[in-house]
């Protein structure tokens, strides 16, 4: 085996396999946010029950009363 080619050998593998990676790169990328969605648990996140909707409620129609607020800008 000359060096030739082991140099043909060399050139052929870049031909074939840079656009490949290239190629599974961006693909790896996409597959990996996918897998992170789904399988993931989500982190700072907590579940909203009907209970905290509410209660968020309660507390909007409280704030929002005119007589009540106690900002110093006029209405």
């Amino acid at each position: 085996m000359n060096i030739s080619d082991i140099i043909e050998i060399f050139i052929l593998a870049a031909i074939i396999l840079i656009p490949c990676g290239m190629y599974i790169g961006r693909r790896l990328a996409h597959w990996k946010l996918s897998f992170e969605a789904r399988f993931l648990s989500p982190r700072y996140l907590k579940r909203i029950t009907a209970k905290d909707v509410s209660r968020a409620q309660q507390g909007f129609a409280a704030s929002s009363d005119p007589a009540q607020d106690s900002s110093n800008t006029p209405s």
